[in-house]
């Protein structure tokens, strides 16, 4: 028995070494990111590649009166094969330019690139009659390591292995499918088609070469460009978590930053909330029970925050203050920012009753809408991620409110009516907020 849970034990930790890790969103972002552009590359070259070497067989054909009715097929199917492999490359270009079959794109274009070049073969083979053993020697083979140079820019293994497996078992159909040459019948085959060992053959040799090397040079240089984005995005990141709030920093990208840096206004929702009688709990306990205590207080603001996405912009001792409509706003703010305040109502109480402070944990929560400037604001020393504007004012206020009202959770009216619940929530009766000067309705839940 235990050697069979030994044995199971071993396979299902294979297994998870196998497994490739679970990717963040930041990451398959930038990966869908160089996909798309890969593909776009990868079929401009495939486009630059086919008329360079189309371009060669029609400068080393031209003015030369073929009179082997072979070479003219031979020909005539290079160009099919060649516009063709052009033509592809365009369409690939541009249904990735619109982000159609992106995914699907790098396999349709490399087994496309393979059946032109061995359909090609295969015609001189079985159309023409040329033994299949002397595949080697036409021009035609040379593209082979072209194609595979150009799925090299996808940086997807799986894919270049199922080419090239589609390659060797072409080719070896082609070499090894047909009867075995004599010495003798392979010098009289050689002498009927020793167009293919002449100086413009050669010369399309050269260009495929050209090829070869202009697509080699795009996989390092665009190897080098992901390493180097990578490294950027990594070190922004880095960096951003040093004063930006946990929830924006991962999903920022230096285009957004740069957003922040210059500053915008937003429409968001904001959610104070405040610790009743922190005081108390400070005096009653020692400074190590107090660092658990606030840190267990805090969690649970973490946790209400982010089952509704919300984004705390700082902790205030023993407050915080939460945002939803950052980094980008959405049509249910509001309503995500109601949610969050009465799940965080539901944890303290949940903490109370496992804990049994007394006196109990109470806290106020003020909620309110408006539009506020947000960015990152000081000098490099010293960075800060900020949210100003009387809505950040008024919601301080509505929370300050709680207290006077014996409310637990207080939200304004504009808030309210932008979450749809004006059905359950009443008004309640308050002064004037502190240095707010138009009249504020506030409202509890029913």
């Amino acid at each position: 028995m235990d050697h069979t849970s030994r044995i199971r034990t071993a396979w299902i930790s294979l297994r998870n070494r196998r497994r490739s890790p679970e990717l963040s969103e930041v990451t398959q972002r930038l990966i869908r990111e160089a996909d798309t552009g890969a593909l776009q590359r990868a079929g401009i070259v495939r486009v630059v590649v086919a008329g360079i070497m189309l371009l060669s067989v029609l400068l080393v054909t031209y003015g030369i009166e073929l009179a082997n009715p072979m070479a003219r097929k031979q020909i005539a199917a290079a160009e099919l094969t060649l516009a063709l492999f052009g033509v592809s490359g365009w369409m690939s270009a541009w249904l990735a330019s619109k982000r159609i079959a992106v995914k699907q794109l790098p396999i349709f274009t490399a087994v496309l690139d393979a059946l032109l070049v061995l359909g090609n073969l295969a015609y001189s083979h079985w159309g023409l009659g040329v033994p299949g053993g002397l595949f080697a020697v036409f021009p035609v083979t040379w593209v082979v390591p072209i194609t595979l140079a150009a799925v090299a820019i996808h940086y997807q293994p799986r894919l270049q292995i199922m080419v090239a497996l589609i390659y060797v078992a072409g080719l070896s159909l082609l070499a090894f499918g047909g009867e075995t040459l004599s010495p003798t019948e392979r010098r009289e085959d050689l002498s009927e088609i020793n167009a293919v060992f002449s100086d413009q053959a050669n010369l399309v040799r050269l260009a495929m070469i050209f090829s070869l090397a202009l697509i080699l040079i795009l996989v390092a240089r665009q190897g080098r460009v992901l390493l180097e984005r990578a490294v950027r995005e990594t070190t922004l990141r880095v960096n951003l978590t040093r004063y930006l709030p946990r929830e924006l920093a991962p999903v920022l990208t230096e285009q957004a930053f740069a957003s922040l840096r210059q500053g915008r206004r937003a429409h968001v929702t904001v959610l104070f909330v405040d610790m009743r009688a922190s005081t108390s709990f400070g005096e009653s306990m020692d400074p190590t029970r107090l660092a658990v205590f606030i840190t267990s207080f805090r969690r649970r603001v973490l946790r209400a925050a982010s089952r509704h996405g919300g984004v705390i912009d700082k902790f205030t001792g023993d407050g915080a203050l939460i945002l939803f409509g950052v980094p980008g706003e959405g049509e249910d703010d509001a309503k995500r920012a109601i949610a969050c305040g009465r799940t965080l109502l539901q944890l303290i109480q949940r903490w109370n009753a496992k804990r049994q402070f007394d006196p109990p944990v109470r806290v106020g929560i003020g909620i309110h809408t408006g539009e506020v400037f947000c960015g990152v604001v000081g000098d490099e020393s010293r960075l800060e991620f900020t949210v100003v504007g009387e809505t950040v004012n008024i919601a301080s206020r509505i929370e300050q409110a709680t207290k006077s009202t014996d409310c637990e959770i207080l939200a304004s009216q504009e808030t309210v009516e932008e979450a749809g619940d004006a059905d359950l929530w009443c008004e309640v009766a308050h002064e004037p907020l502190p240095g707010v000067t138009r009249n504020m309705v506030l409202l509890k839940p029913v």
